[in-house]
């Protein structure tokens, strides 16, 4: 399991409705298997202002709770996205070792991409 893209990422979403929107990861989201390891082919993404889809929730009892009509952004599989990278654009990212540390580089440019602070 690829673990390239991190929360607070810049990406683009290559596929869907949403194809060509640009945002940061706010979550990531992993599925396990019933044998406890992590499902490869079920990453999700969430991005921000991306794939936003609306809840009619009412109130309920004496709980506090947010009512009415609530927007919030749905998850997106993994493959619909891609990192922009140094110049903006989408691309593939790579890892390799400098100086005996794991970095992510631009697979186009083969500049270092470094994760977000």
């Amino acid at each position: 399991m690829s673990r390239k893209i991190v929360k607070e990422d810049r990406v683009q979403v290559i596929a869907g409705a949403y194809k060509g929107e640009q945002g940061i990861v706010r979550e990531i989201i992993r599925r396990r298997r019933r044998d406890g390891r992590l499902d490869p082919n079920h990453v999700y993404v969430v991005v921000e202002g991306v794939n936003l889809h609306y809840k009619h929730q009412r109130p309920t009892g004496g709980q506090q709770t947010q009512r009415g009509i609530i927007e919030f952004e749905a998850p997106i599989h993994v493959s619909n996205v891609m990192v922009l990278g140094t110049d903006d654009k989408p691309t593939r990212l790579g890892l390799r070792f400098e100086h005996d540390e794991k970095v992510r580089f631009d697979r186009r440019s083969g500049a270092v991409v470094p994760k977000p602070t």
